[in-house]
């Protein structure tokens, strides 16, 4: 697994999970365990497989051996195999399931057959769970609706974000003059470059912002959808040097500080950890209301502008506001600073820890 939102959230939660007193491992597929464990405290398995639904059997021996008392999974393919491996596991573990997607939404992209079976094998699964947390509303009210029985716990606990370390980050310099000396304002995205993301939106929108306004696009991240980003310069040779693709970074932080607006185009989330790292690192933020936790995230636009998905022209016009009306800017950002304290790592490890406590306790 690649370092996204999810192994980020949930490094964290690990971190705060040791600091009050417990022992945690990461069990993941087929990881380097250096990207993972920068600080050694967190013992890292692998399970050495491709794909989450060929890790079946090996999870379940890790299961026996280990004995944890806990099994925390995060999103639907790890969910499902997290569910199965429990039931022919020998050893009996509580098993929480944390849902980061909005699953209906996200589902469609499949085709039928797949779509099918994945609807089947969850609605089969979770409410097997002693606990599923989701990290926006929408993403819960979805499960609740349309996977789970009414006797299966569903909660909200928000993605933990830690605030110390992004800023700490964030002060690293960069070496790249079309970056760092700037004349003109810079609009960033990070993120994988994927279907989810509709990277094909982002272009078209920074293509109109560039013809009302000098500017720049940086794109940090890669994925799938790289290839479509180098056709689209190809095929603009007009803006092609406006537009800079930097590819997978150990530190995307250091970009935030050089960047007027962060832009996110996305057709469906869970809870965007980027935007609130955006807001902790104070740039203002456009994205579409997609359906997921952005919308959570932004308070409703009250902490960030939010345009229908797909809508190249309203997300031109209100990221061309940001960057022409100071006072737009401005007060985003004093929004945000209230906004980011719900996301305080300390908090969040406290919700779970109080719900765990509970699954015990009962």
């Amino acid at each position: 697994m690649d370092i996204g939102g999810v192994e980020k959230s949930f490094l964290t939660l690990s971190d705060q999970l040791i600091e009050k007193g417990n022992k945690v491992s990461i069990v993941t597929l087929n990881q380097n365990k250096n990207s993972l464990n920068q600080n050694n405290r967190i013992e890292i398995i692998s399970l050495g497989t491709s794909r989450s639904l060929l890790s079946l059997f090996k999870l379940s021996k890790m299961l026996n051996e280990k004995k944890p008392s806990i099994l925390i999974s995060a999103q639907y393919y790890a969910n499902i195999v997290a569910i199965l491996s429990s039931m022919i596991s020998k050893h009996k573990v509580k098993i929480i399931l944390s849902e980061r997607l909005h699953l209906s939404t996200t589902l469609k992209q499949y085709n039928f057959l797949k779509k099918i079976l994945l609807k089947f094998l969850v609605k089969l699964t979770y409410p097997n769970a002693d606990l599923i947390y989701g990290n926006s509303d929408s993403v819960c009210e979805d499960l609740k609706k349309n996977y789970v029985n009414e006797s299966t716990k569903v909660i909200k606990i928000l993605n933990p974000s830690s605030s110390k370390n992004i800023i700490k980050l964030s002060e690293e310099e960069v070496d790249d003059a079309w970056i760092s000396k700037s004349d003109d304002p810079i609009i960033l995205y990070v993120g994988r470059l994927s279907f989810q993301k509709d990277i094909q939106t982002l272009l078209k929108t920074f293509k109109i912002i560039k013809s009302e306004l000098n500017s720049k696009l940086l794109i940090v991240g890669d994925g799938p959808q790289r290839k479509l980003v180098e056709e689209f310069k190809l095929n603009n040779p007009e803006i092609e040097s406006r537009i800079k693709l930097i590819g997978y970074s150990n530190n995307p932080y250091k970009f935030f500080k050089y960047s007027k607006v962060f832009l996110l185009t996305s057709l469906y989330e869970g809870l965007p950890n980027v935007l609130i790292e955006s807001q902790i690192l104070g740039i203002p933020i456009v994205a579409t209301n997609s359906p997921g936790g952005t919308a959570e995230v932004l308070e409703n636009g009250k902490s960030g502008l939010l345009v229908n998905v797909k809508d190249a022209q309203e997300l031109s016009e209100k990221t061309l506001r940001i960057l022409r009306e100071e006072s737009i800017s401005k007060e985003l950002k004093e929004n945000m600073q209230f906004s980011i304290r719900r996301f305080e790592p300390s908090i969040v490890t406290e919700l779970l820890i109080s719900e765990i406590k509970k699954l015990f306790n009962n």
